[in-house]
C-alpha cells in the first residue's frame, strides 16, 4: 500500500498591510504582533503531530511564521523554494481596494502576474514538493493568492480563488496518492480546529 503524501499549506500569519486592506504581492513585509501571535497558535497545534519537512516562500512573512512553527515541531532546516511566493499584481500593490478600482477601472493591471501563469507555477511547485517528498508529512508556508490558485485548481472551481478569502495562518490540508489530490479541508484556523 502506498502511504499518502500529507501536504498542509499554511498562508503566513497577519501584517500591517494585511490588516489595514492593502494588496500585498512580492514585497517582503514582515509580520506584525498579531501574526506572530498566529504563527505560535499555528505551531502549538502542529506540535501534537509529526511532521517530516517545512517549506516556506522567501519572503519574510512566510518565512517568519515557517520558523515558529519549526521551533514547536523540532523542524529547524526550512527549505525555501523561491516558487512559492506570492503573485506579483504590478502596479496595483500596495493599494487599497478604492484605489485600485480607480486606478484600474476595467480591471486590467499593467505587470500584475497572469491567474493561469500563478495556478501553473503553483501546481509545478506543489507537484514538485509531493514528488521530493513522498509518503511524508509536509508543512508549506506561502501566500493568499497562490494558495487559493492550489484549492480552485484542486476543486475545479467549486473554492479557492475568486470564491474564497483565505484567513491569514489558516490551514489547507491536502493528501496525494496515486496521483491523485484531495483536499481534506481549507481556510481553517488552529481556534477553528481545536
Amino acid at each position: 500500500m502506498i502511504i499518502p503524501t500529507t501536504i498542509l499549506i499554511i498562508r503566513h500569519g497577519e501584517t500591517d498591510w494585511n490588516s489595514s486592506g492593502r494588496l500585498q504581492g512580492c514585497e517582503d513585509i514582515e509580520l506584525n504582533d498579531a501574526g506572530r501571535e498566529q504563527a505560535h497558535k499555528l505551531a502549538l497545534y502542529l506540535k501534537r503531530e509529526p511532521w517530516d519537512v517545512i517549506v516556506s516562500s522567501p519572503l519574510k512573512r512566510a518565512y517568519e511564521t515557517a520558523c515558529i512553527i519549526g521551533s514547536y515541531v523540532s523542524l529547524q532546516d526550512i527549505q525555501v523554494i523561491d516558487q512559492l511566493k506570492e503573485r506579483n499584481y504590478g502596479l496595483a500593490s500596495g493599494l487599497l481596494p478604492e484605489e485600485r478600482r480607480n486606478r484600474f477601472p476595467d480591471g486590467t493591471i499593467p505587470g500584475q502576474e497572469e491567474f493561469e501563469h500563478l495556478r501553473n507555477r503553483a501546481m509545478d511547485t506543489l507537484t514538485r514538493i509531493a514528488s521530493d517528498h513522498a509518503g511524508k508529512r509536509i508543512i508549506v508556508v506561502s501566500h493568499g493568492a497562490l494558495t487559493n490558485s492550489i484549492l480552485y485548481t484542486l476543486s475545479e472551481g467549486e473554492f479557492g480563488s475568486f470564491k474564497t478569502r483565505l484567513k491569514n495562518g489558516c490551514m489547507n490540508k491536502i493528501l496525494h496518492q496515486h496521483n491523485v489530490w484531495s483536499v481534506v479541508f481549507y481556510n481553517k484556523t488552529a481556534d477553528e480546529l481545536i
